[in-house]
């Protein structure tokens, strides 16, 4: 008697869950369609190849033995990718969204929280994976360099990648309209980049400005990113050392730590995203 009376109930758990993955792939579809034809998006899209520059600048050096100058610096630019996208684009969109009232239609329409940032998310995820990629692709062309430890590596992007769109999604709360989400997405896209390791040496920040920075999602991706291309110890200004297998994800653990908690946070800091548009008072 417990038996059958357990799978119904069953079914009825799984249920909600089933259709909040269909919504989730169908509004993946439609922010794929929208982002091709959002001019915003395609600029923020274009953007990290400004960003992208010192990499041919720095060309020809060796910035370890034979990890050439160049390569280090494309090495790590993959959560630029996902900051540039993330931070920015989601922002803007969200924002844009809610003020149109398009958010507080889709909750009222029975659409899930889950499937809305599902898909901005899967959408994103998308975008990078595309500019990555590309950056993969011009490394292995101008220095003949591929990826150590692909899984590490699409693990770090996919990581750093969800947390800023997440946070993406939470600091639209912040802007009124789309146009003031733009200028305020520059405070931590700027923030974030400044203390990520990419531009400036770790070995120029003190040690406590350094174990700030190691907490913060940028500078913990960039150094993992770097570690998984190059097969070596790039982690908090390490020497490079050679490390594979087992050997580099040890190194690479306290590093995916704090990109785990950082996910973790973003996902709990979406209960606070505004819904209803923001009005004067």
């Amino acid at each position: 008697m417990t038996a059958p009376a357990a799978a119904p109930a069953a079914r009825r758990a799984i249920r909600p869950l089933a259709g909040t993955v269909r919504q989730t792939l169908r509004l993946t579809r439609t922010e794929f369609v929208l982002f091709y034809r959002y001019r915003m998006a395609l600029y923020v899209a274009l953007l990290p190849v400004a960003f992208l520059l010192p990499a041919f600048i720095t060309e020809g050096g060796e910035i370890r033995p034979g990890v050439d100058a160049g390569a280090y610096f494309l090495g790590g630019a993959f959560p630029m990718l996902a900051v540039t996208v993330g931070i920015v684009h989601v922002s803007n969109v969200y924002a844009a969204r809610r003020e149109s009232m398009i958010l507080k239609r889709f909750r009222l329409s029975g659409v899930a929280p889950a499937a809305l940032f599902g898909a901005t998310t899967l959408s994103v995820l998308g975008v990078v994976a595309v500019q990555s990629a590309a950056v993969i692709a011009v490394t292995a062309a101008l220095f003949g360099t591929l990826p150590a430890d692909p899984v590490l590596l699409v693990a770090s992007i996919v990581l750093v990648t969800v947390t800023m769109s997440l946070l993406g999604a939470v600091l639209s709360s912040v802007a009124r309209n789309a146009e003031s989400a733009q200028m305020i997405s520059m405070i931590p896209f700027f923030g974030l980049l400044a203390v990520s390791g990419l531009y400036l040496p770790a070995e120029l920040l003190p040690g406590w400005a350094l174990t700030i920075t190691g907490l913060l999602p940028m500078a913990p991706a960039v150094d993992l990113a770097r570690s998984a291309y190059f097969g070596r110890d790039f982690v908090a200004g390490a020497d490079g050392a050679v490390a594979t297998g087992i050997d580099l994800w040890l190194i690479a653990a306290p590093g995916l730590a704090v990109l785990l908690a950082w996910t973790a946070l973003s996902i709990v800091l979406l209960r606070f995203v505004r819904w209803d548009p923001r009005r004067a008072k």
